[in-house]
């Protein structure tokens, strides 16, 4: 081994402590890096490989009733690679042992079992047989949920005909891979199931013999999915079409790609904090060393070491730091990527889903540690290539401390001697003193806009569940009722109030822009549902005109006074010009609201209710559901209450996962600063602090002389920590915001303390761990040592 390497490997043993330190900033930077990205790219190859080999549809389509011959009509559309043609009827599924109804997506299959778009996944069992009307495949989460095995037995109301089915087998299908129940937002595998039947026992069921309802397509390369999509539209219109869309508005793909949305934010956020403060821990670190080791440098010179060689050297040191850091952080990402994976796994319905790290994004953490490492390296390197022989070997001068305005200020504010020590320290090195309150104050700013995200879940929340949804129970009608359905329902016994509501599928377009969404509207008289903004605040609805949700406003680039063009999608096809009276901002969804007259405009029908909203006593809650599941006109029956349950698991799976790798991360950020600078004051003032001992001082006293500039420093971050979290944590709100879910920005005062605790109890342990060795000091081994 080389002299100089030799040497390296000296100088990483009796520095272990600080390259560890920063080796752990580093490791949090490589794991975030590694996490987010190996999370993000095993979705998205796990969802591309699905998507392909399962023949993922491009382009959907929805209507009334049309003849089969349409899909070829549809299928000679330039651009147009596939067309296929199916089923999709909703029923309502009767489990004995449960009072409320259970909704079911019931879609058709070739029962030859030939592979057309969007095909299964076969699980378990078989697919069902033409001659066997009554058999069904069922979505392999449902089934699992509801305990139904092959062989189980469903009773189901289809299409006003009740018949019992027979599970045959289990299945996955790439266009349910997050299947949600209409109206909801999270899935409930216990409530809301899809399942397959026999294409010709489906058309049976429904009436609908040599006719369908859903349209499924694949488009050329290089075709224009506008352009076919109002090709397809024309030609649906006289069937009721309720207007195509394309993939990226297709439910269940579109809450996925929200979920990589935020992957990515999560990677062009967090990483870069981590090596900002490894690159000024590297700085400080080895300004020191080659502050210490100015006569071995000198010396090396003088032998004839070149200033390149001596320069190499330390970067070296830099570099050997970041190599420990990447291992660790690239294991540890792996240990995290896993978790969160099995995480998702929970949610999202794919065959198979494994953490399967791709090494260019190791590689690429790895790079970006040496990156940080030798950036940080640059200022010592410089700083050695310029030393002369002659000046380096020469001791270096003391520091020279003149009386200025800290002196006067610690004067006026009656400090002691070791105040004086304390203040005049820090007042000489600012820049040292910047760079550890600045990396404390970066930890905390960090947790505390983490932390942020469980408090704007909590006001989401509120604002969604309790302010803005009043009822107990909302009932989906099987097809929009008019106000006697409502009134039925008001006379079962226990219902204190319903309520209908109605909503309409519409396409809102201004200029070249346009948005597919729905318009909903409740009556003037409504109690059991209010419009809420961001800041809490009830919102009335518009006597005329439009309100539009905030996401759905810079969608269509619109401000209140504008006007746009709304096209009803199904029923009548009517367009009309509407004023957008109003915009608010919603937490979820791209939505639209219109009062009742203004409803009436665009669907010129009076079917008011689509759905109710009910507000029962709570003791009579059983015998409410046993009567609305008996009751022909309803498809479902949605509480609030257990969606809420839902939303806080969610929470409690997600969030408080995710909270506790940042915790760690912030932690280790704090810790590798205050060490760092625990570690560089000693070393800098033991002849000092072994004088006082001489002098008299009691250990205590020269232990708050190095452990005093600590505290006074960590409190300088705290604020500062406050203060930039604030602005991280709206910085994240905003890129982790999409256009299925806008996060608010409302932080508790409880979440500044709670970061401001975690970092305050790393810099204690962190200090108690140096403080020993003041405690242990040996005073005249270091009062014999050459300054």
């Amino acid at each position: 081994m080389r002299a100089l390497d030799l040497k390296l490997v000296r100088m990483i043993w009796r520095m272990r402590g600080q390259a560890l330190a920063i080796a752990v900033v580093l490791a949090a930077a490589a794991a975030t890096f590694v996490l987010s990205l190996g999370v993000h790219h095993s979705l998205t190859a796990t969802r591309d490989a699905y998507y392909a080999r399962n023949h993922f549809a491009d382009v959907f389509a929805d209507m009334t009733r049309a003849p089969r011959g349409v899909v070829d009509r549809v299928r000679a559309v330039p651009g147009v690679a596939r067309a296929e043609g199916s089923i999709r009827q909703y029923a309502t599924l009767d489990f004995p042992d449960r009072p409320a109804p259970v909704r079911a997506l019931i879609n058709s299959v070739d029962e030859r079992g030939s592979a057309g778009l969007n095909s299964i996944v076969l699980r378990s069992g078989r697919l069902p047989r033409r001659e066997e009307p009554a058999e069904v495949l069922l979505d392999e989460a449902f089934a699992n949920a509801n305990g139904l095995g092959l062989g189980a037995h469903i009773d189901a109301e289809i299409y006003g005909t009740r018949q019992r089915l027979v599970v045959v087998g289990t299945g996955l299908a790439p266009d349910f891979v997050y299947a949600l129940a209409p109206g909801e937002f999270l899935p409930d595998d216990r409530r809301f199931g899809v399942m397959w039947m026999g294409l010709r026992a489906l058309e049976a069921a429904t009436d609908r013999t040599g006719a369908i309802n859903a349209l499924s397509l694949t488009l050329e390369r290089g075709a224009h999915e506008d352009e076919v999509i109002r090709r397809v539209d024309a030609i649906l219109a006289p069937y009721g079409g309720s207007g195509a869309y394309g993939r990226k508005d297709h439910v269940s793909n579109a809450f996925l790609d929200n979920e990589l949305t935020q992957l990515s934010a999560m990677t062009r956020v967090i990483p870069p904090v981590f090596l900002l403060v490894a690159t000024l821990l590297v700085y400080v670190v080895l300004g020191r060393m080659i502050r210490t080791e100015r006569t071995q440098i000198g010396l090396l010179k003088a032998f004839g070491y070149a200033d390149r060689a001596i320069a190499a050297h330390y970067l070296k040191f830099a570099l050997a730091i970041a190599l420990a850091g990447a291992v660790l952080g690239a294991l540890g990402g792996i240990w995290m990527g896993r978790a969160m994976t099995a995480l998702y796994a929970q949610y999202y319905r794919f065959p198979f889903l494994e953490y399967r790290i791709a090494p260019s994004v190791v590689l690429q953490a790895a790079g970006l540690a040496f990156g940080a490492a030798a950036l940080g390296a640059l200022g010592g390197m410089r700083s050695v290539s310029r030393l002369a022989p002659a000046v380096a070997m020469a001791p270096s001068p003391p520091p020279i401390y003149r009386s200025g305005i800290v002196e006067r200020l610690g004067r006026a504010a009656g400090f002691s001697a070791i105040g004086h020590m304390i203040v005049r320290h820090i007042a000489r090195w600012p820049g040292r003193a910047a760079v550890t309150a600045g990396g404390i104050a970066l930890s905390m700013a960090l947790l505390f806009a983490t932390l942020q995200f469980i408090d704007s879940s909590w006001t989401m929340l509120d604002s969604f569940f309790f302010r803005a949804q009043r009822q107990d129970l909302t009932v989906t009608f099987t097809e929009p009722r008019n106000l006697a359905a409502i009134h039925a329902l008001a006379q079962i016994p226990g219902v204190l109030r319903a309520e209908p509501l109605r909503s309409a599928a519409v396409r809102i377009a201004s200029g070249p822009r346009s948005r597919r969404t729905a318009i909903e509207t409740a009556s003037p008289e409504a109690r059991l549902s209010a419009h809420m903004d961001r800041d809490g605040n009830e919102v009335s609805m518009p006597p005329a005109g439009l309100m539009l949700s905030r996401q759905l406003a810079d969608k269509l680039d619109v401000r209140a006074g504008d006007r746009v063009e709304v096209e009803q999608l199904g029923g009548r096809r009517t367009r009309v010009v509407l004023p957008v009276a109003r915009i608010v901002d919603e937490f979820i969804g791209e939505r639209a609201y219109a009062a009742p007259a203004t409803m009436a405009r665009i669907v010129r029908e009076e079917t008011p209710a689509g759905a109710a909203l009910l507000r029962i006593d709570p003791a009579a809650r059983t015998r409410i559901l046993i009567q609305l599941k008996a009751m022909p006109l309803v498809l479902g029956v949605s509480e609030r209450d257990a969606a809420l349950e839902r939303f806080e698991a969610m929470i409690d799976d997600n969030l408080y996962t995710m909270l506790g790798f940042y915790i760690a991360f912030s932690s280790a950020i704090a810790v590798g600063v205050v060490y760092n600078s625990a570690r560089i004051l000693f070393s800098e003032r033991a002849h000092e602090l072994a004088t006082l001992r001489v002098l008299g001082y009691h250990r205590s006293e020269v232990g708050i002389v190095l452990l005093g500039e600590l505290a006074l420093l960590v409190a300088a971050a705290v604020p500062l920590g406050c203060i930039g979290g604030y602005w991280m944590a709206q910085l994240m709100t905003a890129m982790f915001s999409s256009d299925l879910f806008r996060l608010p920005f409302a932080p508790a005062r409880a979440s500044y303390g709670w970061a401001a605790l975690v970092v305050v109890l790393a810099a204690l342990v962190t200090a108690a761990t140096v403080a020993r060795r003041v405690l242990h000091l040996d005073m005249v081994r270091v009062l014999k040592a050459h300054e």
